[in-house]
């Protein structure tokens, strides 16, 4: 079986480039990161928040940057460091798994690690999270090397080192860190107070420049409203939530980014497999899930989602541990392994297509494409706000540019009424051919409308003529010249008013 790993990791390998060689469009938070990637040099990167309410550690930053100016401007060039922190987990996987399980298990853990949709998907997104997720493995790796009799020593010399380097890469590695550094400690101070002293002394670097970054840079995330209002689900209410609140953020990160099924069996899969694995190397590889609890159980940092990602390796050697290691429990090895197909199936199901297929979000630089194309002198073009960021980066690209002006959802309004008539004659509907871009879907529909109730309240004055639509993206001509069609049955949410406004079109780079 030992040939079963490398087979797996060019497999992994090929979805990952599969992945990547497509080049999708970028989506918002995408375009977002991208727009400050383009237009800053690598002082400006970090002397000034980025975009959109966005966040990614320095080193992440500058090595994207230095891919752009290696290789250009463009998709692939935007996603090769997260391409290379998805490949460099998927062989430090392998390594921790040797570590950790016996041989006949590696290939699971491996299997697991492969197929998982939230590792494949980050591979290939303008986001650090497949980064965090390689220099967390590297750094329990290293931890691993230190020595039973933990004093200092050089293999705690050279964690402290790459510690010192990697919370500049992942503001993940920062728990990875707390909690190796936590079990080295009281590890060596078995070994008497001199040898605890003299460890956390070493360890104390990687805090030393975490101190350093925080001061340069992290301290804009304290005050982030994103942090408080867009995570703030992921933090309890009270004290006395606790108890409750823990079940939640097990069962929630079994959904994601786990995307394990039948939440009950997938968490005594990982709680008997953890068992299963009790001893000091898997005391520390799991040392940074405790740490991030109680971060987030103080409402200091989420523990949830794509910012937990560095947590789905971990799961898969679990849950490989929980499968019998020899072929003589037959009743066992039947019954453990029909419930992780039952947990794992579903997310298989969902990555595998990925072998020969590109996972598409919003192929929306296609659509501007077709737009220049078909686009006649005067026509204007408006863009829904949601898509405002990933078009205002692919006007250079694709010379298609806009007239000033941006179409967008509101619940405000003017003079006590609805502003429809006043937005729907900003726009020119009425009087000559208008475009509307759309691409990332509305976040909350349910109190600012649909795209088709927008649709239905800018056809009260004019007519659509074409439409062009690629995948999550679209088009729409409005042209009152056109022939009329019947009009829309959708229904027309009361809280929800037009808005145009006037912007300065973007020239130039992005």
């Amino acid at each position: 079986m030992s040939w079963a790993p490398v087979l797996l990791l060019l497999l992994g390998a090929e979805m990952r480039l599969r992945q990547w060689s497509g080049a999708r469009s970028l989506w918002l938070d995408e375009a977002l990161i991208a727009r400050s990637l383009v237009s800053r040099d690598y002082v400006g990167l970090v002397a000034d928040p980025l975009q959109g309410e966005q966040a990614a550690p320095v080193l992440w930053l500058w090595a994207s940057r230095l891919s752009l100016d290696l290789f250009g401007e463009h998709e692939k060039a935007l996603r090769l460091v997260p391409l290379v922190g998805g490949l460099s987990a998927l062989v430090l996987v392998w390594l921790l798994a040797r570590r950790l399980l016996p041989a006949v298990l590696v290939p699971v853990a491996v299997l697991l690690t492969v197929l998982s949709p939230s590792l494949l998907y980050f591979s290939n997104d303008v986001k650090p999270y497949s980064v965090d997720v390689a220099v967390c493995l590297g750094l329990v790796l290293l931890a691993l090397r230190v020595p039973r009799a933990a004093g200092p020593s050089r293999p705690v010399a050279l964690l402290a080192l790459a510690g010192s380097a990697a919370v500049w890469a992942s503001f993940a590695s920062v728990f990875v860190l707390a909690g190796l550094s936590l079990v080295l400690v009281l590890t060596a101070l078995r070994e008497g107070r001199g040898r605890a002293v003299g460890t956390g002394a070493v360890l104390s670097a990687w805090v030393v420049s975490l101190g350093l970054s925080y001061v340069a840079v992290l301290h804009r995330l304290a005050d982030s409203e994103v942090l408080s209002s867009f995570w703030g689900y992921t933090f309890p209410d009270r004290a006395l939530d606790l108890p409750t609140w823990l079940l939640r953020r097990a069962v929630e990160l079994t959904e994601d980014p786990l995307e394990l099924a039948v939440w009950p069996v997938a968490l005594a899969l990982l709680g008997y497999g953890a068992w299963q694995l009790r001893s000091r190397g898997w005391l520390l590889a799991a040392s940074a899930v405790p740490v991030a609890t109680v971060a987030a159980a103080l409402s200091l940092y989420p523990f949830a989602s794509r910012l937990a990602l560095w947590l789905v390796p971990l799961a898969a050697i679990a849950l490989a541990a929980a499968l019998p290691s020899t072929a003589g429990q037959g009743r066992r090895v039947v019954a453990t392994a029909a419930a992780l197909v039952l947990v794992a199936a579903p997310m298989a199901t969902r990555s595998v297509p990925q072998v020969s297929e590109v996972l598409l979000v919003e192929e929306l630089r296609p659509v501007m494409e077709q737009l220049q194309e078909q686009r006649q002198p005067g026509d204007l073009v408006l863009v829904d706000i949601p898509a405002k960021a990933p078009y205002d980066f692919y006007t250079s690209l694709t010379g298609l540019g806009r007239d000033g002006v941006v179409l967008f959802a509101t619940t405000e309004e003017v003079g006590g009424r609805c502003n429809d008539p006043v937005a729907l004659k900003t726009g020119r509907f009425a009087t000559q051919r208008v475009w509307v871009v759309f691409a990332h879907p509305l976040s909350d529909p349910a109190r600012l409308g649909t795209r088709e109730d927008l649709l239905a309240r800018i056809g009260d004055v004019t007519n659509v003529a074409t439409t062009i639509e690629e995948f999550g993206a679209k088009a729409v001509l409005f042209d009152p010249a056109a022939p009329s069609r019947p009009p829309s049955t959708e229904p027309r949410n009361p809280e929800r008013c037009l808005a145009v406004v006037r912007t300065v079109p973007p020239t130039g780079r992005p």
